[in-house]
């Protein structure tokens, strides 16, 4: 096996870790009264929507949980109902995220409290689930999956990875490299 299916998982963490990075910045830099630039907060958006949500976050909700949810793990409780609650709120951050940037793109001495008070929504957010994701459930998935599950898991990421594209993919880990 070339690859377990949480050290796909775990890589992305990596670089939704630097693209937070990169907002935590720009959320003190646009406090202290810098304009954002349009380009860069779109990205924001984009990354959030497509390769957070569409890509991560399907691969663990719609692939990962369910296989330990039929191999016994709790569907309520922890982790995995934690780490879905965790995800939906990440999804109405990024939500509230792509209302911040339009206001803020519109009115950017009116708006900025809202696009900073977003970002450092996302930034409070992510880290502890990442910690509980990499730390906490990981370690119990490469316990309780076999090599055979495991390589199940890494062909349904493939899957979820052509539906968004691969060049998509490719584009969004360059965009986390230049932020980090």
């Amino acid at each position: 096996m070339e690859k377990r299916a949480t050290q796909i998982l775990e890589e992305e963490h990596h670089l939704i870790q630097q693209v937070v990075g990169a907002m935590a910045a720009l959320a003190d830099r646009v406090f202290e009264g810098q304009v954002a630039e349009k380009e860069t907060l779109v990205n924001l958006v984009d990354f959030m929507r497509v390769f957070v949500e569409k890509c991560h976050h399907e691969k663990e909700e719609n692939h990962l949980f369910p296989l330990l949810v039929k191999k016994g793990v709790p569907v309520a409780g922890c982790p995995i109902g934690m780490l879905t609650r965790e995800h939906q709120a990440a999804g109405k951050l990024t939500t509230d995220l792509g209302a911040a940037v339009e206001a803020y793109l519109k009115e950017p001495s009116g708006m900025g409290h809202f696009l900073v008070t977003t970002l450092r929504g996302v930034v409070a957010l992510y880290p502890g689930h990442i910690w509980r994701e990499n730390y906490l459930l990981f370690p119990m998935t490469d316990k309780i999956l076999d090599d055979r599950e495991q390589e199940g898991l890494v062909e349904q990421f493939e899957t979820v990875e052509r539906k968004i594209g691969l060049d998509v993919h490719q584009r969004f880990e360059h965009l986390a490299e230049k932020a980090g």
